[in-house]
């Protein structure tokens, strides 16, 4: 019998890190999931209120609409984006499923410009730093240009980060194994 595998912790605080760089790098981002089995990313928008069911349909047209013609633009191929929302008495999340082998930080400010320009301040945000200045913006990008790229790793352990007031939480998430057949 062999023992578990197991990730080097560097290699788990790596991971954090990237999660923790996406979140911050783009405040408009409620929570991000990280699927490597299936190959996809979830992000995930908080609105500060109920969207009717025709506006959820429009937000879902207008999305795909702007990140088909994103990649139509780049010329990759989009293996998959789902939109859905989740409207609660005086909130809405807004979860955008996107494959992460041609995910890019381009759509992502894309994306998330399009939420804050429909939102405006609806969208909850994270607080930004006002000193942060255009050295420490190109610095970000690299970071989530890193983290991209790790994310794509269908090795990597699921993962799932969320903003808790001014901070992230990153969480590994167990991946479920497959029941045996009982004997009969």
């Amino acid at each position: 019998m062999s023992a578990p595998k197991s990730r080097a912790p560097s290699e788990n605080a790596d991971a954090i890190g990237f999660i923790v760089a996406l979140l911050e790098r783009f405040p408009e981002i409620a929570s991000l999931g990280s699927h490597p089995a299936d190959g996809t990313l979830t992000l995930s928008f908080a609105v500060r209120k109920r969207l009717d069911k025709t506006t959820q349909a429009g937000l879902r047209g207008l999305i795909v609409e702007h990140i088909s013609s994103f990649t139509e633009l780049l010329a990759e191929s989009l293996e998959r984006l789902d939109v859905a929302a989740e409207a609660d008495d005086g909130m809405t999340f807004v979860r955008v499923t996107r494959d992460a082998r041609s995910v890019t930080r381009e759509e992502l400010q894309m994306l998330t410009a399009l939420m804050a320009d429909r939102f405006g301040e609806s969208l909850v945000k994270s607080p930004v730093a006002e000193d942060a200045i255009e050295e420490d913006l190109a610095a970000a990008d690299d970071l989530v240009e890193f983290a991209l790229e790790a994310l794509r790793d269908p090795a990597q352990q699921r993962l799932v980060g969320f903003r808790e007031e001014q901070g992230a939480m990153v969480y590994f998430v167990p991946t479920r194994k497959k029941a045996k057949a009982r004997g009969r």
